[in-house]
């Protein structure tokens, strides 16, 4: 039987969260390019997935408000925070290890969706504080989601254009209609498990390389072409020979380039320029260049985030944590919408073994099982 690998263009549930039909990203029925043209704040975004419209202004005021109320981690689990974080371990462990812990420790019913978005943030920006031995931050209430997203991360006060930049970032990792980690996130759904758990099972999926985990790839990738001394297209032709996989290009679904991709490079050259990272800028350049001589690959949405995340200064073992904070939004969208569809997902799949083995006979495994069981004083169990 010839199956498609990986699921590949199998249809397995209905959504109306978003659609990647037509090569073009759509939240809830709008473009991206909608979204991004009108400057749709990204809490706006989680609001118009979470409800399938867009907020009215005193919903969006409401929401902000709501958002940075739950800014604020417990002191006992801060605790357990910093003990964790001195451990030698990816981020995106730290970061699996506390989402559990939280649902442990959340004394909020587990459906406030609202505080599991802004305590993602804060997980996040205090694992990046403490491993570099930083003191924590506290959100400060003048800033929008994006303001405190580059303020707990880096301790800086974003200008307004980087404030907008970084909002417009958000917004394009929100979700991503079926992906591995919302697909992973939606089968735990399916078997009304909690929020948090859900939520851990797809920062599971989200922390391998072929998925949230290949904009830290991309980073290394270009810091590997640096420190070879070898061209572009040495470094890359060695990699192919090897049968390696390049990070950050192609997608399964756009056919035609990843549309995230488009604004992303332009933001990236914005951050190079203002960062003095043009030289990564233009290696990453030609790194793209000479994929789509050779391959026909066009860059996707890691690619140039890598650069974004690099230029706003934090380590690049930091840069899939940073996705998760955004695509926490999509992840609850898609928890709540399976949760009420109520059904398991379970699917079949095709044994290609053998049926109808028998057991050697001289095979005798029954005397390596204990017979019986005895207590202490000697009555068989």
């Amino acid at each position: 039987m010839d199956l498609p690998k990986g699921l590949a263009g199998v249809v397995i549930a209905d959504t109306a969260i978003s659609s990647t039909k037509n090569d073009m990203l759509t939240y809830a029925g709008y473009p991206i390019t909608e979204l991004i043209a009108n400057n749709v704040p990204y809490e706006a975004v989680v609001f118009l997935l979470w409800h399938q419209r867009l907020p009215t202004n005193a919903e969006l005021k409401n929401f902000r408000a709501a958002l940075f109320a739950e800014m604020g981690l417990a002191p006992d689990f801060l605790d357990t925070l910093k003990k964790i974080s001195k451990i030698q371990r990816h981020p995106m462990s730290l970061l699996r290890t506390s989402v559990s812990f939280l649902g442990s420790t959340e004394s909020k019913a587990e459906s406030n969706a609202t505080a599991i978005q802004a305590k993602m943030l804060m997980i996040v920006a205090m694992i990046v504080r403490l491993r570099a031995g930083k003191k924590p931050l506290k959100a400060r209430r003048k800033l929008d989601f994006a303001g405190n997203f580059v303020y707990l991360l880096t301790g800086k006060v974003p200008s307004a254009a980087e404030n907008d930049l970084f909002n417009k970032v958000l917004l394009l990792h929100a979700d991503h209609e079926f992906n591995a980690s919302t697909f992973t996130a939606r089968v735990a759904a399916s078997t009304n498990a909690d929020e948090y758990s859900c939520l851990t099972a797809a920062i599971c999926a989200l922390k391998g390389p072929l998925h949230g985990g290949a904009n830290e790839q991309v980073y290394l990738l270009l810091d590997g072409i640096r420190s070879s001394g070898q061209t572009v297209a040495e470094y890359l032709d060695s990699r192919l020979a090897n049968h390696e996989k390049i990070m950050g290009f192609g997608h399964r679904i756009y056919k035609h380039g990843d549309p995230r991709a488009f604004y992303l490079h332009d933001y990236a050259k914005i951050m190079a320029q203002h960062y003095d990272q043009m030289a990564l800028f233009n290696l990453a350049e030609a790194v793209a260049a000479y994929m789509w001589q050779t391959k026909q690959l066009k860059p996707n949405v890691d690619f140039y985030a890598a650069i974004i995340y690099h230029c706003l200064g934090v380590p690049h073992d930091i840069f899939t944590p940073i996705f998760a904070i955004s695509r926490t939004a999509g992840w609850l969208a898609h928890i709540r919408e399976q949760k009420a569809a109520s059904y398991l997902i379970r699917p079949s799949s095709h044994y290609t073994g053998v049926y109808d083995k028998k057991v050697p006979s001289e095979l005798q495994l029954s005397d390596l099982t204990p017979r019986s069981f005895k207590q202490e004083g000697g009555a068989a169990l």
